[in-house]
């Protein structure tokens, strides 16, 4: 049922003692002017449309989005750094499930998985695989554009927070809201590290149970998951309930963001 690429086993990340690290030094791309960052962002997104792959630009690893008055140019922006990352992270956990569906894998590296995935050593293979699996493209940016305001919010701009992951955790690293209290907004060392957690989240914390035996059902009737299937699955994100599911369903659709379910992450 799952297609698992050599790229993806070779990609998979090796978690004994651990996750790796979040991220690889790059040189920093020489500087590039607004107006050729939105030409970039633009050739990005037609390339995933017309070839349904999809590559990280270096041109546009801004800290924080650019002021762009035109919508439709902030909007290229922001989808095309974040959809790389999306791609990206899919492909690694396509990795993470291939080690799982490997009968060779061993107990440790095992366990391992049930541990990042929120399960206890020994959890069963089944109950892995229900949480090790692919969260469409469409369903993470149009969460992304909400919470951030399509990346102009305070949290995405000083602290790479495009989900708005809340902790309860003082030592956790966090932003304070500033019309509520008893919580902070996660902060993230950067954009990759953003996505991973917000994916990590959906597939393996308690309030997702019911989104994951969602996706898993699709999957046992050879459907592949848009983000239209799951999206209503999500209320327990956002204390709006109904409304939320709504405007991630009109945020897809206005958007045409289901053209890149399924995108594959291309390294050149």
């Amino acid at each position: 049922m799952f297609k698992i690429s050599r790229k993806a086993l070779i990609t998979a990340i090796v978690i004994t003692g651990g996750l790796a690290p979040l991220g690889w030094a790059l040189l920093p791309p020489a500087p590039v002017n607004l107006t050729q960052q939105i030409q970039n962002a633009q050739a990005v997104l037609e390339r995933a449309r017309t070839l349904h792959t999809v590559q990280y630009d270096p041109t546009l690893s801004w800290h924080a989005l650019p002021d762009v008055p035109d919508p439709q140019a902030r909007k290229a922006l922001f989808i095309a750094k974040m959809l790389p990352l999306i791609a990206e992270e899919n492909e690694r956990i396509l990795g993470h499930r291939a080690m799982l569906e490997n009968t060779a894998t061993d107990l440790a590296h095992y366990n391992a998985l049930a541990h990042t995935y929120g399960l206890k050593a020994g959890a069963s293979r089944q109950a892995l695989l229900a949480r090790i699996d692919q969260i469409p493209e469409s369903l993470v940016l149009a969460q992304a554009a909400i919470e951030s305001g399509w990346g102009t919010s305070r949290f995405a701009r000083t602290g790479h927070a495009y989900f708005g992951e809340r902790t309860y955790d003082k030592n956790t690293p966090g932003m304070k809201p500033k019309r509520a209290a008893g919580f902070l907004v996660k902060r993230f060392s950067g954009t990759r590290a953003s996505v991973r957690s917000f994916m990590l989240t959906l597939n393996s914390h308690s309030a997702y149970t019911a989104f994951r035996a969602r996706r898993a059902a699709l999957h046992a009737q050879g459907i592949r998951p848009s983000g239209l299937d799951l999206a209503p699955y999500l209320h327990a994100y956002s204390e709006i309930g109904d409304a939320y599911i709504q405007r991630i369903l009109v945020t897809i659709r206005a958007n045409a963001l289901g053209d890149f379910n399924g995108i594959e992450h291309v390294d050149h």
